[in-house]
């Protein structure tokens, strides 16, 4: 059971860089960057526990829980990685 709340967390951490870096390069700025983040990140994280896994979420503690876990860690990860690459590319 640790094990998998360990790969949900990683994941998480996977996407938070990656999305990050596209939103530092694109130039995304704002609430709106913010809020496409958080819906990426926890509807791909659905996706894959509820779909690829197909994992039993009540064994867990519910759906809510997993969408959760690493959920904060991830969020302030992405905002260092995006002001990082924002600044870097486009500060004049």
């Amino acid at each position: 059971q640790d094990e998998f709340l360990d790969v949900i967390y990683w994941f998480r951490q996977i996407i938070a860089v990656i999305l990050g870096i596209i939103w530092g390069v694109v130039p995304l700025k704002g609430f709106v960057g913010i809020a496409i983040f958080c819906l990426i990140n926890a509807g791909v994280l659905y996706l894959y526990f509820s779909s690829f896994q197909q994992i039993d979420e009540e064994e867990y503690g519910g759906t809510w829980e997993l969408t959760k876990e690493g959920f904060m860690t991830s969020f302030a990860l992405f905002l260092v990685v995006w002001i990082i690459f924002y600044t870097a590319i486009h500060y004049d």
